[in-house]
């Protein structure tokens, strides 16, 4: 990384220097240029982004926070159209909102060897209610085609004056230009947090300004039988802090495997609230501890909503009756509140409409859900509590802050361990979290007021085993039986990506394994959430061994083998990431044909990282004409370093080196 920034700067690759930014000013040379001169990946560029952010002054309406953006995007190719479908966010809280305001849009293209622009219209500007805090505003660029230079722009106004939220500096594009102001009066004093998994370093400038807003007020007078009027003019002075960015040449984010979520590593600013101070009024700290935050928010409506119970007292009596194990009665309510109301894929951990009328009609946001999942288990004499989280696609908190939260789940503790539950999820047993949910740490909220960082990371490790038996028939044809069992997890995984009927499943296994005729298929417990998923074939193939001089040669592993590394960059960038611990296990039998003896074997091997923190095992075993493999991988663990890549690297090439290797089999 580092040396590719020192080639950026190298290259002197500056059209910010000659280039008019102004709206409306797109050159014909933008407009035909073809591939973008330091990235020939991109399928799109910003070539100008201007961010301008300040507060305006009202003598009525008092201050407004305003942001005015300003987009200039070069479309390469057809991979890149998406760049040209905008959408907006704006908030609303009761009747304060966020207001989209002064859009404005062209399309350049060249046509008959001239430079034409083709405009946004109003009836191509979509508003749509997301839910009763979010707001969208969405449009499509008009007339996009490969090579075309879109641009618009939009002003955000907002009531919300100490929420700056966060300043965007990278994209999954490069960004030829990126321009940046926030001013920011004496009243509001704000700390900025950089994202510290960039690698990216920007220069912030700082300095100071006034401002002054003139404004006229009468002055009214009466003698008694007349009135008369006159107007004095007065002013408003404070201070401002001017931050600004000024950065060319920002490189793309670029997909790497096996990554969390590519835009958590994006470079941007994050603005933390520390004090208010206005004039005639004592300094309020909003400095928050996460005690402060969490209490804050359990002292909102969430832990009102937890404490009411009555419209849901009858259904639940009847349904543990005669029940006293704790454990049955977490199953019962889990799989109760799976049933009677559905995830309205909405999140957030307030909850929408209230867990009384998503309880009557069946539907509700996360929040909704997996309250009401707490409020029964509490009923039920549990300790239940709910889990304050953030989603991968919504960062992670890096400070104290209520917005650094928008989903929760639940938590039983029970004997000395915490059960965690999501009930938005159908799939999910006891224990198991969807991928959403399992982001670092949630914040636990206990009843009584305490709080603890929970770890969200599976520590359980799901197995998968795999047994495979078979050999050659006289016509020299594989001829075996294999079978599965998938635990944990990737029984998780297998409901999620097979749910089709049993006859569809084969039909699908049967494209994958492709020479293998498969037969006989039996699958186990696909609809058991909380039981292994097992599935056996038999398998025949007509053309997967090589007979080279009259010598056999096959490959042990017919399905499971690890066929490519997924590390094949020569360097990397961010950390790797499994989506959880996992064991997998394989065992091969096979037998040699009549006529023929094992002339070459693999050999036996161990491989270990970083000191046997994860370990591939490797055992041969042949007794005449029987020839036993045991593969075994053990990862325990799902975050590596990008310093761990080398040898993450290397390790799974000893893996493909070891399940590569042939048998070879020779006439007597």
């Amino acid at each position: 990384m580092r040396n590719f920034l020192f080639t950026l700067f190298l290259v002197a690759f500056s059209v910010a220097n000659g280039q008019d930014f102004k709206f409306g000013k797109v050159s014909k040379e933008e407009v035909l240029e073809k591939i973008h001169p330091l990235d020939s990946t991109a399928n799109a560029a910003i070539l100008y982004k201007s961010e301008n952010t300040y507060y305006e002054f009202n003598q009525n309406a008092g201050f407004t926070l305003v942001t005015d953006i300003h987009e200039r995007i070069k479309i390469y190719n057809k991979e890149g159209f998406d760049w040209a479908n905008k959408e907006i966010t704006a908030y609303q809280s009761g009747s304060d909102r966020q207001k989209i305001v002064s859009i404005k849009g062209n399309t350049y293209n060249i046509v008959d060897g001239k430079l034409e622009d083709e405009k946004l219209h109003k009836d191509g500007i979509f508003d749509e209610e997301v839910n009763k805090y979010r707001l969208k505003t969405k449009f499509t660029m008009p007339a996009v085609t490969e090579g075309s230079v879109i641009e618009y722009s939009y002003s955000i106004r907002s009531p919300f004056l100490t929420n700056l939220g966060e300043t965007r500096l990278q994209y999954t594009i490069p960004v030829n230009r990126i321009e940046v102001k926030v001013k920011i009066p004496e009243f509001f004093g704000f700390k900025l947090h950089s994202n510290l998994k960039s690698r990216l370093i920007f220069n912030i400038d700082k300095s100071g300004d006034t401002f002054r807003y003139t404004y006229q007020e009468a002055n009214r007078r009466s003698n008694g039988l007349t009135r008369s009027s006159d107007y004095s003019s007065n002013s408003i002075d404070y201070n401002l802090a001017v931050y600004e960015i000024k950065e060319d040449n920002i490189p793309a984010l670029k997909e790497e495997p096996f990554v969390d979520y590519l835009e958590n590593y994006a470079a941007y600013i994050k603005w933390e609230l520390m004090y208010t101070k206005f004039p005639n009024s004592p300094v309020e700290n909003f400095t928050e501890s996460w005690e402060k935050v969490t209490k804050t928010i359990y002292d909102g409506s969430l832990g009102k909503e937890l404490s009411q119970e009555r419209y849901f007292k009858k259904d639940i009596d009847e349904l543990l009756k005669g029940i006293s194990n704790p454990e049955t009665k977490i199953s019962l309510i889990y799989d109760f509140v799976k049933n009677k109301v559905r995830w309205n894929n909405f999140v957030g951990y307030y909850a929408d409409n209230g867990l009384r009328s998503a309880y009557k009609e069946g539907v509700g946001n996360c929040a909704d859900v997996n309250l009401l999942l707490t409020a029964m288990l509490r009923y039920a004499g549990l300790t239940a509590n709910p889990v304050l989280l953030s989603t991968p696609d919504n960062g992670i908190p890096v400070f104290p802050t209520r917005n650094g939260f928008n989903y929760v789940i639940s938590c039983v503790e029970l004997q000395g361990q915490t059960v965690l539950l999501d009930a938005t999820d159908p799939l999910a047993a006891i224990g198991e979290l969807p991928k959403r949910a399992r982001n670092f740490q949630g914040r636990l909220i206990r009843e009584e007021g305490s709080s603890d960082w929970v770890d969200l990371i599976p520590s359980t490790v799901s197995e998968e085993k795999v047994y495979t038996y078979f050999g050659l028939n006289d016509g020299l044809q594989l001829e075996g039986k294999a079978s599965k069992a998938h635990q944990g997890l990737y029984a998780k995984r297998f409901r999620e990506n097979n749910g089709m009927s049993d006859e569809e499943y084969l039909e699908k296994l049967q494209l994958k394994l492709g020479q293998y005729t498969i037969s006989d298929l039996v699958v186990e417990n696909k609809v058991s959430i909380n039981e292994d998923i097992k599935e056996a074939y038999t398998f025949t193939a007509k053309n997967p061994v090589e007979e080279i001089n009259g010598k056999i040669y096959l490959q042990p592993f017919l399905f499971n083998a690890v066929q490519e590394n997924p590390f094949k960059a020569d360097e990397r960038n961010y950390p790797i990431f499994f989506d959880f611990p996992f064991l997998q296990n394989e065992i091969i039998t096979f037998i040699a044909p009549e006529g023929y003896i094992l002339e070459s074997v693999p050999e036996s091997g161990i491989f270990q990282l970083n000191g046997g923190e994860v370990k591939y095992t490797f055992i041969v075993q042949q007794n005449g004409a029987i020839l036993n493999i045991r593969s075994t991988l053990d990862l325990p663990k799902t975050y590596f370093t990008p310093e761990d890549y080398d040898g993450l690297k290397k390790f799974y090439s000893q893996i493909i080196e070891k399940q590569t290797e042939a048998i070879v089999l020779s006439k007597i």
